[in-house]
């Protein structure tokens, strides 16, 4: 007897093309949480090729829905994402209006948690176990673009993590 597993909206596997995404879900396990805040700011960075000059380039992806804690569209954390220790937070976001992130021309995606001082001169900390990126492409298929675990403290100053994309 033979099982076969279907996903459906998942492209089958290439390497990386010409595939232009459209949104991007960012997950994380958070392992230990020494914060209560309703909203700490997080944020995801771009890092791409650009393919006219070259060179390196970044861009902060911005909220694709209206459910976010704050006004500014590149915060991407929703009302109580870091409520409690292990839970799994999903960050979604998109490139600005007009704007095209290629697969092949894309190199890492940079999550930025800014944990709070409460009260002033006490940080607070947010622990991580496990990272994960899914991207979808205008044809609407999701990529998996990095999945790993790894152990990350965002706190005192760390609080940058740079996923390479899997290519």
């Amino acid at each position: 007897m033979a099982l076969s597993a279907f996903l459906v909206g998942v492209a089958p596997a290439s390497a990386a093309g010409n595939e232009d995404f459209k949104a991007f879900n960012m997950w994380f396990d958070v392992t230990s949480l020494s914060n209560t805040n309703e909203c700490i700011p997080s944020w995801v960075t771009a890092r791409y090729r650009d393919p006219v000059s070259g060179s390196d380039t970044w861009t902060r992806l911005v909220r694709t829905n209206n459910n976010g804690c704050e006004t500014d569209p590149e915060h991407l954390q929703k009302f109580g994402d870091f409520q409690n220790t292990w839970s799994k937070v999903n960050l979604l976001g998109g490139p600005k209006p007009g704007q095209h992130l290629y697969w092949k021309d894309l190199t890492s995606l940079t999550l930025t948690v800014i944990t709070p001082n409460t009260p002033p001169g006490r940080q607070k900390c947010v622990s991580v176990n496990r990272f994960g990126i899914w991207a979808q492409d205008t044809n609407n298929y999701w990529h998996e673009l990095f999945n790993e675990q790894v152990e990350h403290i965002f706190c005192d100053g760390f609080n940058d993590f740079e996923m390479f994309v899997k290519h």
